[in-house]
């Protein structure tokens, strides 16, 4: 990969970093802004409620990326960025485009999807 690539790459992940932390922030923010603001009666206290735990998800989600963000930063700076963590085999740069933070090649993520799903048991009218 040549250096004005890996440079690209690098502005690139530095932006979705920073973007994901700035939301993350203001989901943070917002669900404290929730705490505050008292309610005024029991139903909308159940849904104020939700709303924070729905907040602090998508801000665990949020952290979830960042540190997979980092994680390829880490890969750019090793030389590992291209190499799926799993069989080890080119991860393709159109997969990196859509995605510049994983880690895994096509087929060993679907591997990992799959097995994922196989876990979680039938799905409703399968046996």
């Amino acid at each position: 990969m040549t250096r004005n690539r890996l440079d690209t790459i690098r502005k690139t992940l530095l932006s979705l970093r920073e973007a994901r932390l700035q939301q993350c922030r203001r989901q943070n923010a917002d669900a404290a802004a929730l705490l505050d603001e008292g309610v005024a009666d029991i139903a909308d206290q159940g849904q104020t409620d939700n709303l924070k735990d729905y907040l602090h998800l998508l801000s665990d989600a949020g952290r979830e990326e960042i540190l997979a963000i980092d994680a390829a930063l880490e890969r750019l700076r090793d030389g590992s960025y291209e190499i799926c963590e799993s069989c080890g085999k080119n991860i393709g740069m159109a997969r990196l485009e859509v995605l510049p933070f994983t880690r895994l090649c096509l087929t060993c993520q679907q591997n990992v999807e799959q097995q994922e799903s196989s876990k979680a048991g039938p799905v409703k009218g399968q046996i």
